[in-house]
């Protein structure tokens, strides 16, 4: 059985792109065969759905050292 995953990557100068994939719960792990298809122009940021967006960024080490997000942490033993 084939199955088709539909991504869109970005290609740098240096002719280079990551994939990220997230396959369905039902693939299970191992090597698999990939074919890679390419259409044969590039698509605008407006064609994706999505824009490109600058984002800042902080390492956590700010977050306290014995901080506890369990559910029994936040809530307690009864409930919400």
């Amino acid at each position: 059985m084939m199955r088709a995953i539909e991504t869109t990557a970005r290609v740098g100068m240096d002719r280079k792109a990551n994939i990220l994939l997230e396959f369905p719960q039902d693939v299970l792990p191992g090597n698999y065969k990939m074919l890679v298809v390419v259409e044969e122009k590039a698509i605008s940021p407006t064609d994706s759905g999505k824009t490109d967006f600058d984002c800042l960024a902080w390492d956590w080490v700010a977050l306290p050292k014995k901080a506890a997000y369990r559910r029994e942490d936040i809530y307690g033993n009864d409930g919400r």
